[in-house]
């Protein structure tokens, strides 16, 4: 998912419905063409959330006055690797 798609989702939302619809009064296609733009937008939200989530593992590492513990560096371990996806789409960005 790159940022342009998540920019172009949320402009044709806000251009669609300038308002928050009432879904009970939106045809199948318009639910269906408004949950795609929803799931694209959270793709995005979910890149955010990693980001956030890294960024606090690093300096975690980075201003460590003594070593980390087995543990909390497994849960760290544990966390990049459930979420590589998520990294390599982070790290596609920025190249």
């Amino acid at each position: 998912m790159n940022e342009n798609k998540s920019r172009f989702s949320l402009a044709a939302l806000k251009q669609k419905f300038p308002v928050m619809p009432d879904v009970r009064s939106l045809s199948d296609e318009q639910k269906a063409w408004i949950v795609m733009k929803i799931q694209s937008l959270s793709e995005e939200a979910k890149l955010f959330e990693t980001a956030a989530r890294l960024q606090k593992i690093r300096n975690r590492l980075v201003h460590a006055t003594e070593d980390i513990s087995d543990g909390e560096l497994q849960k760290m371990v544990s966390f990049v690797f459930a979420n590589m996806d998520e990294i390599e789409k982070l790290v596609g960005k920025q190249e």
